[in-house]
C-alpha cells in the first residue's frame, strides 16, 4: 500500500464524495432520528415532571378535602353525641318524674288502705272488747 500524494487526494475525493452521497441517505436520517429520540425523551421527562407536579397538587387537594371531611364528621359526631345526651337527660327526667308520681300514688293508696284498715280494726276492737266484757260478766255472775 502506497501513501503518496495521489492516493491521499484520491482518498480525500472518495471520502468527500461518499460523505455527500451518504449524508442525505444515512447521516441526516440517523441524526434526525437521534434528535427526535432526544426530543421525545425530553418531552417525556417534561411530561413526567408535569405529572408529578399535578399528582402532588391533587394529593394536597385530596388531603385538604379529607381533612375537611374529617372535621365535618367530628363535628357531626359531637352534635349527635350532644343530642343523645340531651335526649338521655330528658328521658331520665321524664322517667324520674313518672316514678315519683307512681310512688306518690302508691303512698296515697297505701295511706288510704292503712286508714281503712285502722278504722276496721278499731270497730273490731270495740266489738271484741264488748264481747270479752260480756263473757267475763256472765262468768262472774
Amino acid at each position: 500500500m502506497e501513501f503518496g500524494a495521489p492516493a491521499i487526494v484520491y482518498q480525500a475525493l472518495l471520502f468527500t464524495a461518499l460523505y455527500f452521497i451518504l449524508r442525505p441517505l444515512v447521516f441526516d436520517p440517523f441524526l434526525a432520528n437521534l434528535d427526535a429520540r432526544h426530543q421525545r425523551t425530553r418531552g417525556a421527562l417534561e411530561e413526567a415532571a408535569k405529572l408529578r407536579t399535578e399528582v402532588a397538587r391533587l394529593q394536597a387537594d385530596y388531603e385538604e378535602q379529607m381533612s375537611a371531611i374529617r372535621r365535618q364528621a367530628a363535628e357531626a359526631r359531637e352534635e349527635i353525641r350532644k343530642q343523645a345526651e340531651s335526649e338521655e337527660r330528658e328521658l331520665l327526667e321524664s322517667a324520674r318524674a313518672e316514678a315519683a308520681r307512681a310512688l306518690a300514688r302508691a303512698r296515697e293508696r297505701i295511706a288510704a288502705e292503712v286508714a281503712a284498715t285502722r278504722a276496721a280494726l278499731e270497730a273490731d276492737t270495740d266489738r271484741l272488747t264488748d264481747e270479752v266484757i260480756a263473757r267475763l260478766l256472765k262468768r262472774g255472775s
